[in-house]
């Protein structure tokens, strides 16, 4: 019984695979939009300890340190999904700089697939960058941004992660819940930490 309980065992660990958040923290000399938009957005967050700490991340990403048949990509790189202000969504091979902040998501095999998938297909499709719905998406009125479509207007990078996310149903309870709309980099960070 032991034994095949173990093999069991051996079988689940195979089919989970993980995914990496990957965010990012701007360093004081980072350029002022970048730090204004961690510090505006912070999440506050408890330790063990009962004290306080808070969360500024501008950036955040998918990160795959594996493909499709688990081979990891050439030269230790991995491959990152998401957008930024100046570029349109991409998924690319690159390197993690110690600025960003990686946080572990242990997904099935078949969700890792079409997380996978859904990323490479978005890319693909030549989506721009929302500064409106990126810069008002938290404090603008609901109507004046949950209609903004990823086709027409663009997207912003907690935005198009957000909506990865939970149409291959990845994350926490809170995680699911959240608006796309008015997702910073910091609230997912909260958000999968829970």
């Amino acid at each position: 019984m032991e034994k095949k309980h173990a093999l069991l065992s051996r079988r689940v660990q195979k089919k989970e695979r993980y995914v990496d958040l990957m965010f990012y923290t701007p360093p004081k000399n980072d350029v002022i939009i970048n730090r204004f938009v961690a510090y505006a957005t912070k999440q506050s967050e408890y330790k063990v300890t009962g004290e306080e700490t808070f969360s500024e991340f501008a950036h955040v990403e998918i990160s795959f340190h594996v493909d499709l048949d688990n081979k990891p990509f050439e030269a230790n790189k991995f491959m990152g999904f998401s957008i930024t202000q100046k570029s349109k969504v991409y998924f690319r091979l690159k390197y993690w700089r110690p600025e960003y902040t990686p946080l572990r998501i242990v997904v099935s095999e078949d969700a890792f697939c079409s997380l996978f998938k859904l990323c490479k297909f978005i890319a693909v499709q030549n989506i721009k960058f929302d500064s409106v719905g990126m810069y008002t998406g938290t404090i603008a009125p609901e109507h004046m941004v949950k209609d903004r479509s990823r086709h027409e207007h663009g997207t912003f990078c907690s935005k198009i992660i957000t909506e990865v996310l939970q149409e291959c149903g990845v994350g926490t309870p809170a995680m699911k819940m959240l608006l796309p709309h008015r997702s910073t980099p910091s609230l997912i960070y909260k958000c999968l930490k829970t």
